[in-house]
């Protein structure tokens, strides 16, 4: 008759919420392979890169030096070789017309061996100083963005020394520390809520990783959940991340169903007679715009008057 309804039992997800850190999936760390000294650093802390470009200048005139040096000794060997063959060639013959004795031939022969040997050796030498002359010029392995900057012109870059660290904006995730208790309710592949605050985003992600934390004792496992691609989002934002911690059941009623006498309120209950039946209820929060949940004083499925108390 639209001026009655019953005491409804819903059931939703209780949520907790934690909070966590973007951060991306793919980091890289760019370093020199020589020593040298910086002449140019092409980048900023922040700057979009992408893979190929060059991002650091060395000074090479020291390379440039061994690349020359490499060369000329490469040159003189060479010509040692050509010598040494030219040797061997001739003692051959001389040894076949008996005009020269078996162990001065073997000699040149010997002495040939080592000739092509040595060059061998310095060709080796040569390809090396001008692959090091190639890494005067460090260049992005990666397509990304920088987010830090170890280096200043004048510093010395050396070997393995980590002078750019790029990470990729598009493979974003939150990194949230979870406590055992929450974390084993949870599987990789579980889609979860995220709230960014900073760039007043809501958004979906799913579990890519669940492993232990580094905090010895803490207790705690880390999930790792991926976000979609956005660019105001940004690593080392905070976050928070809505965990399920199970089903909370609640009773609900219209709110037009509760009359409010100072601190209190009633509800009229329809009895199985059809009279009407004072309550005092306690009420909770509200279910959207239109129900109120109901902590007590009432039980499903009875009846209560829609009224227009308020």
């Amino acid at each position: 008759e639209g001026d009655k309804t019953e005491v409804k039992l819903l059931t939703e997800t209780a949520i907790e919420v934690v909070s966590g850190t973007l951060a991306s999936a793919r980091h890289t760390t760019v370093s020199s392979r020589v020593l040298a000294r910086v002449e140019e650093v092409l980048v900023q802390a922040g700057s979009d890169v992408n893979k190929g470009e060059v991002l650091i200048v060395l000074d090479a005139r020291d390379i440039q030096a061994r690349v020359e040096q490499a060369k000329k000794q490469l040159e003189a060997a060479v010509t040692r070789k050509n010598l040494a063959r030219t040797e061997r060639d001739r003692n051959t013959r001389l040894l076949r017309e008996g005009a020269v004795s078996k162990e001065r031939y073997d000699q040149s022969v010997a002495a040939y061996k080592v000739a092509v040997s040595d060059v061998a050796r310095l060709e080796l030498s040569l390809e090396e100083a001008q692959t090091n002359l190639s890494y005067a010029e460090i260049v992005a392995p990666v397509s990304g963005r920088v987010v830090d900057r170890l280096i200043e012109p004048g510093d010395t870059a050396t070997s393995g020394k980590p002078l750019l660290r790029i990470y990729d904006p598009n493979v974003l995730r939150v990194e949230v520390p979870v406590r055992e208790s929450l974390a084993i309710r949870l599987k990789v592949g579980d889609v979860l809520t995220a709230v960014i605050p900073a760039a007043n985003k809501t958004v979906e992600g799913a579990i890519e990783e669940i492993v232990p934390f580094a905090e010895s004792g803490a207790r705690t496992l880390l999930i790792k959940v991926r976000l979609p691609s956005d660019p105001q989002f940004i690593a080392g934002m905070f976050a928070k991340v809505s965990l399920p911690v199970g089903e909370r059941k609640f009773l609900t009623i219209p709110t037009q169903a509760v009359e409010k006498i100072g601190q209190l309120e009633f509800v009229d209950v329809i009895t199985h007679s059809g009279t009407l039946e004072r309550r005092l209820v306690t009420t909770g929060n509200l279910i959207g715009s239109h129900q109120i949940e109901i902590l007590s004083g009432l039980a499903e499925n009875e009846i209560v008057q829609l009224t227009k108390f308020n």
